[in-house]
């Protein structure tokens, strides 16, 4: 992370900002006057211990250079091929050694107005599998409870759903750790949907290419250069979590979800606070960046000459996929549409960037199949393909 933020270009925001909506409001308004998102570091969020927090690192340029594939012809091609690849991953020590009293000492922000209270969004968690004794690394929002308790929503359909649901079946609480820096890398494999029995650890090492520096002790690990680090306890105590604006820009409904108590909040001797703004250009990113790193290798593997994919920020990352190919194929089509059953819309076509107007010029096929949400079928999963029939040259004026 230190890496990312000594090359980027850094607007510094020194006036006194108060954690509850005021950051959120400062980000809203810049992007309503100026039409962009940069890189904030702000200086004095209130009550925050002097911690800096940055907003916006996660730009899909600061990711892929940060991964050293942002100067490759296809880096997609090289993440895939990388995590192919055996990963190294070495236990050290860790720089996260300055203890602090609590949770109220971080710059955690209240981000919308109907938000329940402030959240932890760009904390990653850390657990261990009980079945193999795998690490597992994904974004679970967090609801401030007090100085050292949160409310830990997980999903039904992850893998830390299963891991806390078994490890409570078993005793009164699951150990996890929440990190903040580190690594770009682990933000990409805790957002990722890894192959299946893969650590992911050893995935962001892959990644990126070299190793991974972890600290471990009596609970999961985080990464050695982590800026934050907060050990605790899932307890089997359930209370109300949310309403929270979540990455499609809606609010979700409250959950009962379990309380987390924090027996252990350690920092860096000079910590930054990376933040994370739902429903962002930095939060879509990563969405985005790991559907398409997994089903552009899917592919390739599969044999298609896929030149490139992409999730369009504007469907949330998620929902609609473009490929680009050289000779579109409805096999390749049926193959995207069968790997990837959470986006709504895939088109293949020879020339991506023109999408409207390949599909307006050429022939075009379509495939249909049931979109299921939840486990329930919701309308359909559709997919075109346009495939040239001759050459155009596009008009110059």
């Amino acid at each position: 992370m230190r890496d990312a933020l000594d090359l980027a270009k850094l607007i510094v925001v020194d006036r006194p900002l108060d954690p509850v909506l005021e950051v959120t409001r400062y980000i809203g308004e810049w992007n309503r006057r100026f039409g962009h998102d940069p890189i904030f570091r702000f200086d004095a969020v209130r009550g925050s211990a002097g911690i800096p927090l940055v907003m916006n690192l996660l730009t899909r340029e600061t990711l892929l250079r940060s991964l050293g594939v942002g100067d490759l012809p296809s880096p997609l091609r090289a993440l895939g091929e990388r995590l192919e690849a055996p990963g190294v991953v070495v236990e050290r020590g860790s720089d996260a050694t300055r203890d602090i009293a609590g949770l109220g000492e971080l710059p955690l922000l209240h981000h919308q107005p109907r938000d329940a209270g402030k959240y932890l969004t760009s904390f990653i968690g850390s657990l261990t599998d009980p079945d193999g004794g795998r690490h597992n690394l994904g974004f679970y929002r967090a609801q401030v409870a007090g100085e050292r308790e949160l409310i830990l929503f997980a999903d039904a359909r992850t893998d830390a759903h299963r891991i806390i649901t078994a490890g409570l079946a078993r005793r009164d609480s699951v150990p996890i750790t929440l990190f903040n820096g580190g690594p770009l890398s682990l933000y990409l494999a805790a957002a990722a949907k890894i192959p299946p029995g893969l650590d992911s650890f050893e995935a962001a090492a892959r990644l990126q290419g070299s190793p991974i520096h972890i600290d471990c002790g009596d609970y999961p690990p985080a990464p050695a250069d982590a800026e934050i680090v907060l050990h605790g306890q899932i307890t089997r105590e359930i209370r109300d979590e949310g309403p929270f604006g979540e990455f499609k820009g809606y609010y979700s409904g409250t959950t009962r979800s379990p309380v987390v108590r924090i027996d252990a909040i350690r920092s860096r001797d000079d910590p930054y606070c990376l933040g994370l703004f739902c429903g962002k250009e930095s939060g879509l990113t990563l969405m985005a960046l790991q559907n398409e790193m997994l089903l552009f290798a899917h592919l390739r593997a599969l044999g298609f000459a896929v030149r490139s994919v992409r999730y369009p920020l504007a469907a949330f990352g998620e929902y609609a996929a473009v490929i680009e190919a050289d000779a579109p194929t409805p096999d390749m089509l049926e193959a995207a549409m069968a790997f990837d059953g959470r986006a709504k819309l895939v088109v293949v076509a020879h020339d991506a960037t023109h999408i409207a107007k390949e599909l307006a010029i050429f022939p075009t096929d379509s495939r249909h199949r049931p979109y299921i949400r939840h486990g329930r079928a919701e309308g359909q999963q559709i997919g075109l393909i346009s495939a040239r029939t001759l050459g155009y040259h596009w008009t110059e004026y």
